[in-house]
C-alpha cells in the first residue's frame, strides 16, 4: 500500500527543520508595521508555532512563511492545533489537511517542480528578518489609492518600500510607504534554494524562485467566506524557465481530519455568478466536500487572475484554468499523488478536466487546480497568481464566496488623468466596493436591472435624513422622480443605502445622486443605466441530498420557451423535465429520480439545469439511493 505522503512529510519538517532553523518564539516586534526605524530582527525564519491566522471573517485559516496552506489537524508539531481552514469561524470544522503552491517549468531541459505541499521546497530565506510581516488598511505608511495620503513618504512615488523590514527605496527609512490591503493583510517572502530545502529533498533541483505572498481578509459579512492569496514569482536564477505552469495543490478533508477522510468528493465549477453588487463574474472553483453531508460544507480555491498577454506569447491570453484533476490518497501516480519533479511536471500540464467524482468514488481526495503555460520566464522576470480559499455551507454558498473573491480582486477601475474615455483608466485590485473612502459631501451610485426592477447601491457619508436623495431624470418614455429620507434603506450588511425602483416606465434611465440643500440640489454622482439584459431564470432545488423526490421551483422573468433538464456530471442528458413556452412567474414541478425511459437512475451528482429568457442557471444534487 502507497504510503500516506502528506504525513510522512510532515514529520520531514519536524525533524528537519527543526534541526536546520532556530525556531523560538517570534518577538512580538516582528509583526510592528509601518515605522521610521527598522525592526528588530526576527527570532526565526520560519513561523512554525501557529499564531498566524487568519481570522477576521467566518473563514479561520493558518498562514505559513514555509510553502504551507493550512495546519496539518491532528499531526505532531506546534502549529497542528491552529485553525487550518475553519469554517464557519470559531464554532466550525477543520476543513483542510494543507494546500500549497506549485511553480512548474523547464530549465535546460529538465522538468522541475518546486512546491509548497506537501512538501517545503518554498520556504524562508536564511535573511534573520524574513518572517511574515502584519499589516491592515488604514495603518500609517500602509495608504493606498484612492485613500489620501497614497504617497505616504511624500516622495513622489506610490508604494515603493514594500512590508519587508528593509529599506527598499534607500532613503534610510524603513517601510514608510507600501500599500496595505485588507482588515488581515500578511506578508512573506520564500524561495525554492534554502540550504535547508536542499537537504531535506536532495532528488529536487530547484528553479531558483523567489515567491512573495500576500494573504488578505476582510470582515465584511459579505466578504467573511473567502481569503485571498496573491503570488508573485520571480525568476532569480541565470537561466530562463520555459514552459511555466502555476497551480494549487489542496488536500481538503470534509469534515475535519479526526473525523475521517475517506468520503471526500470532487468537483470543479466554471460559470458566470452575480455577485452582491449586482455584477456579473466569472467563477472558476475546484472544490471538495463530503459525501455524507457531515461537516456540511463546501470547501475549495477560486481562480482569481494570473500573469495575462493579449498577444498570447509569453502567458494566456485571457484568465483560465488549464487543469482541474482529482487525486486518491493511497493510490500510485497517476491515481494517486504525483511524488516527484516528472510526476508533478506531467500533472500540471496536463490539459484535462477530470468529471466530478461520485459518491461511490468518495476517497481521501487531493485536488490540482493549474493554469498556463507561461513562458518563457527570463531572469529577474516574475509572474502573478491571484487564487482565493472559499467556503460556503452548500454549493451555492461556495459559489457566492466565489463571486466576492473574484470580484473583489478585480477591484475598482478610477480615472487619474481626467479623461474617462482614453481607456488609460488605474485598476485597484483587491480592493471592496465599500471599502472605497467617500469624501463627506460626496458620494457613488451603481445599480443592477433584472426581472423589470432597477436595485440602486448608495455610498456616501451624508446621511438620508441630511439631505441625500437619489432623483431619475425624465427623459422620453421616463417620468422623473425622487427618493429621500426613509426610502433610502440601510443594508447593514453592507453598509451601503440602497433603493428599488420597480417602477414599468421605460429605458435608458439616468439617476442622480444629490445634496439636496436650501432647495437646490448639489450632484455627487450620475448612473445611466442602459436596457437590462433579459433576466436569468431563478432556480431553486430540495431537498439536497435527496430519495426519492427532488422538488423544483423556479421563476421567469417574461414568457418564452423554457427547457428543464437533468443531466448526469459528465453532461450527458438524464431526463428532460419541461420543454414549452410558459408565461412569466412562478412554477414547480418535481423530478423523481428517473431518466427518459422511467427507469431508476443510480446514486450520483446530477445538474438540474433551466434554459429561459436568454440566461442559464444549474444546480448540483446528489440523489442518494
Amino acid at each position: 500500500m502507497p504510503l500516506d505522503y502528506r504525513r510522512v512529510t510532515t514529520h520531514v519538517l519536524i525533524a528537519t527543520v527543526f534541526a536546520a532553523l532556530i525556531v523560538s518564539a517570534l518577538s512580538p516586534d516582528a509583526f510592528a508595521v509601518s515605522t521610521a526605524e527598522p525592526l528588530a530582527p526576527a527570532d526565526k525564519e520560519l513561523v512554525t508555532d501557529g499564531h498566524v491566522v487568519h481570522d477576521a471573517g467566518n473563514l479561520w485559516n493558518h498562514v505559513t512563511n514555509w510553502g504551507w496552506i493550512g495546519a496539518s489537524p491532528q499531526g505532531i508539531c506546534d502549529w497542528c492545533d491552529a485553525p487550518s481552514a475553519r469554517w464557519p469561524g470559531e464554532d466550525g470544522s477543520d476543513l483542510l489537511y494543507a494546500a500549497g503552491l506549485w511553480v512548474g517549468g523547464r530549465v535546460l531541459g529538465e522538468n522541475l517542480v518546486s512546491t509548497g505541499a506537501f512538501e517545503h521546497e518554498i520556504m524562508a530565506t536564511e535573511a534573520p528578518d524574513d518572517t511574515i510581516y502584519v499589516s491592515a488598511h488604514g495603518v500609517p505608511g500602509g495608504n493606498r489609492y484612492p485613500w489620501p495620503q497614497a504617497n505616504d513618504d511624500g516622495d513622489g512615488l506610490e508604494d515603493e518600500d514594500p512590508l519587508n523590514n528593509l529599506d527598499d527605496d534607500g532613503d534610510g527609512l524603513f517601510d514608510e510607504d507600501y500599500a496595505a490591503v485588507s482588515d488581515q493583510h500578511y506578508r512573506c517572502v520564500s524561495i525554492d534554494y534554502t540550504a535547508a530545502g536542499t537537504d531535506m529533498y536532495p532528488d529536487h533541483t530547484p528553479l531558483n524562485l523567489s515567491v512573495i505572498q500576500q494573504s488578505y481578509q476582510w470582515s465584511n459579512p459579505v466578504a467573511a467566506d473567502f481569503i485571498g492569496y496573491d503570488f508573485t514569482i520571480t525568476n532569480k536564477g541565470v537561466a530562463p524557465i520555459a514552459d511555466m505552469y502555476l497551480g494549487l495543490y489542496s488536500d481538503f478533508d470534509v469534515p475535519a481530519v479526526q473525523q475521517g477522510s475517506g468520503n471526500d468528493m470532487a468537483g470543479y465549477h466554471e460559470g458566470d455568478i452575480t455577485a452582491s453588487d449586482g455584477s456579473v463574474v466569472p467563477v472558476r472553483v475546484a472544490y471538495m466536500y463530503d459525501r455524507d453531508g457531515a461537516g456540511s460544507a463546501y470547501i475549495g480555491f477560486v481562480l482569481c487572475g494570473h500573469t495575462i498577454d493579449p498577444a498570447g506569447q509569453i502567458a494566456p491570453q485571457e484568465i483560465s484554468v488549464h487543469s482541474f484533476q482529482i487525486f486518491k490518497g493511497q493510490a500510485a501516480y497517476p491515481a494517486g499523488d504525483p511524488t516527484n519533479d516528472a510526476e508533478r511536471y506531467d500533472a500540471l500540464q496536463a490539459a484535462q478536466h477530470d468529471p466530478d467524482s461520485t459518491p461511490a468514488e468518495a476517497d481521501d481526495l487531493r485536488i490540482l487546480l493549474s493554469s498556463g503555460p507561461f513562458s518563457p520566464l527570463e531572469p529577474e522576470a516574475s509572474l502573478s497568481y491571484q487564487v482565493a480559499l472559499v467556503a460556503g455551507e452548500d454549493f451555492d454558498g461556495l459559489v457566492a464566496a466565489a463571486a466576492e473573491a473574484v470580484l473583489t480582486y478585480r477591484g475598482r477601475l478610477f480615472d487619474r488623468d481626467g479623461d474617462p474615455g482614453n481607456g488609460d483608466e488605474y485598476r485597484v485590485h483587491w480592493l471592496r466596493w465599500e471599502d472605497v473612502p467617500v469624501a463627506a459631501a460626496s458620494g457613488r451610485l451603481e445599480a443592477h436591472a433584472s426581472y423589470g426592477a432597477v436595485e440602486i447601491a448608495i455610498q456616501s457619508n451624508v446621511e438620508p435624513q441630511q439631505g441625500l436623495t437619489v432623483v431619475r431624470n425624465e427623459s422620453p418614455g421616463v417620468s422623473s422622480r425622487r427618493w429621500s429620507g426613509d426610502e433610502l434603506a440601510y443594508a447593514a450588511s453592507t453598509g451601503l443605502f440602497r433603493l428599488v425602483d420597480d417602477d414599468p416606465v421605460g429605458w435608458p434611465r439616468v439617476y442622480d445622486l444629490v445634496l439636496s440643500e436650501g432647495g437646490r440640489d448639489q450632484l455627487l454622482d450620475r448612473l445611466e443605466l442602459a436596457a437590462p439584459r433579459l433576466a436569468a431564470p431563478r432556480l431553486e432545488v430540495g431537498p439536497n441530498p435527496f430519495n426519492p423526490r427532488l422538488e423544483i421551483d423556479y421563476a421567469l422573468s417574461r414568457d418564452g420557451p423554457v427547457k428543464l433538464q437533468v443531466l448526469d456530471v459528465r453532461g450527458r442528458l438524464v431526463r428532460v423535465l419541461v420543454d414549452e413556452v410558459r408565461a412569466a412567474g412562478e412554477w414547480s414541478t418535481a423530478w423523481g429520480g428517473d431518466d427518459e425511459h422511467g427507469l431508476a437512475a443510480p446514486s450520483s451528482v446530477y445538474l438540474v439545469r433551466i434554459e429561459a429568457g436568454g440566461g442559464l442557471v444549474e444546480k448540483r444534487v446528489t440523489l442518494v439511493r
